[in-house]
């Protein structure tokens, strides 16, 4: 048999060339659809990850408002002054800055007389006896 003649041959009283292209429409149609299934189900995990990033953006922004109320100044000065005793300073403990330097040397002669007056720490007999051993 030739090829045409395989072509034109009937198979329960379809051609042959018949068959074989609703065969080839029907591949084409089951392929087409399952790829379109596959596609659709990674759209649909992209979409839930992207619905993830903007909850956990509103998040972050939640978050840094709460830092920025909590790091507030009135709050900090409030809890300094509840928990630690801390306050402003008095406008009467405030010096002229042409004081600074005289200030600062009276403070470095200070620091003289403390170096100065610190004991000398002796070793112990002990330890000395040991050295020498």
């Amino acid at each position: 048999m030739k090829f045409p003649d395989i072509l034109a041959a009937r198979v329960r009283g379809f051609r042959v060339i018949n068959l074989v292209g609703w065969g080839l429409l029907l591949t084409i149609a089951l392929s087409s659809y399952t790829l379109k299934i596959f596609a659709g189900a990674q759209d649909a995990g992209a979409a839930a990850v992207e619905d993830q990033i903007q909850q956990e953006q509103k998040r972050i922004r939640m978050l840094r408002m709460e830092v920025a109320k909590l790091s507030s100044a009135p709050r900090v000065e409030a809890l300094s002054r509840q928990y630690l005793g801390l306050t402003p300073p008095d406008s009467r403990r405030e010096i002229a800055p042409s004081a600074l330097a005289s200030i600062a040397a009276k403070g470095a002669a200070d620091a003289v007389v403390k170096i100065s007056t610190t004991p000398e720490v002796a070793a112990p007999d002990n330890a000395a006896n040991e050295v020498a051993r």
